[in-house]
C-alpha cells in the first residue's frame, strides 16, 4: 500500500509539474492559463497528447519540438521531475494527511516562484497570497500554533523589510515571501531557512564571481535561495532543531 501511495505521489508530482510550467510560460507571455491548450513557444504548433507527457515527452523527443525541431528548455523536465521528488519526500516524511495535501499546494507554489524569480527576478504577489492561505488552512487544523505562526510571519519580514526600505538592496517580493512562509512554517523553521538560504547564496555569490567573473554587486535573485531553505525545513526542520538542542543544550 505504502509503495503504491508513494507512485502515485511521484505521478501527481509530474502531473502538477507540467502545469507549473504551463503557468510559468503563461506568465510571461500574459497568456490566461486556461486559454486553448499548450501549443510549442517556438513555432506556436498545438501539442498532441503524447507531446505533453510530464517528463517522458521531453525524453522521447530528446529535448527537442517535433514540428520545428527547436530546443525545448531543459526547465520543463527538471521543473517536472523535482515536483515529484519533492511530493515523494513530502509524502514520506508526513504520510497521508490534510497537513500533507497543504504542503503539496505550498511547495508547488514556491517551485512556480522559484523559477519565476530566477527568470525575472520577480516573486508574484499571488505566490503569498497562496502560501498565505495554506498557513490559515493548517491553522484550522491546528489552532495552538496560533502564536507560533504569528511570530513566524514577522520574525524575519519586519527585519528583512527594514534592511530593504534603507538600503534598497533588497525586493520586496523575498520579504512578502519570508513572511507569509514564516506563517506557514513558524518562527523556529524559518529562523533557520533565513540562516540556511543567506548561506547558500553566499556561496553561490562566491562561486559565481570565480566562475562568471562577476562583481559581488551583481544582481542575483535571493528567491530560489530562500525557497530551497524554506523547502528544505518544512521537512526536516524540527529533526535538526531538536538534534541541536539535544545535544548542544
Amino acid at each position: 500500500m505504502q509503495l503504491l501511495l508513494a507512485i502515485y505521489s511521484i505521478l501527481l508530482g509530474l502531473v502538477i509539474g507540467s502545469f507549473l510550467n504551463v503557468c510559468i510560460l503563461r506568465y510571461q507571455t500574459q497568456e490566461p492559463i486556461s486559454k486553448g491548450r499548450s501549443h510549442c513557444p517556438k513555432c506556436n504548433h498545438t501539442l498532441s497528447w503524447y507531446e505533453l507527457i510530464p517528463l517522458f515527452s521531453w525524453i522521447g523527443l530528446r529535448g527537442k519540438c517535433k514540428h520545428c525541431h527547436k530546443p525545448i528548455s531543459i526547465q520543463y523536465p527538471i521543473v517536472e521531475a523535482l515536483t515529484a521528488i519533492t511530493y515523494l519526500i513530502l509524502y514520506l516524511t508526513f504520510g497521508i494527511t490534510l497537513d500533507t495535501l497543504i504542503y503539496f499546494i505550498f511547495a508547488s507554489v514556491l517551485i512556480y516562484a522559484a523559477v519565476i524569480d530566477l527568470q525575472t527576478m520577480i516573486i508574484p504577489d499571488r505566490t503569498h497570497l497562496i502560501c498565505i492561505l495554506c498557513g490559515i488552512l493548517l491553522l484550522i487544523l491546528h489552532p495552538s500554533s496560533l502564536n507560533d505562526k504569528l511570530i513566524g510571519a514577522i520574525i524575519i519580514s519586519i527585519p528583512l523589510f527594514i534592511i530593504a526600505y534603507l538600503t534598497k538592496g533588497m525586493g520586496y517580493g523575498d520579504v512578502k515571501l519570508m513572511g507569509a512562509a514564516g506563517f506557514v512554517l513558524g518562527w523556529q523553521n524559518i529562523l533557520l531557512a533565513m540562516m540556511i538560504g543567506s548561506i547558500t547564496a553566499s556561496i553561490f555569490g562566491i562561486i559565481s564571481t570565480r566562475v562568471k567573473k562577476t562583481s559581488l554587486k551583481s544582481e542575483m535573485p535571493l528567491g530560489p535561495h530562500l525557497i530551497f531553505a524554506i523547502l528544505f525545513c518544512l521537512i526536516y526542520g524540527q529533526t535538526l532543531i531538536s538534534w541541536y538542542f539535544t545535544n548542544f543544550f
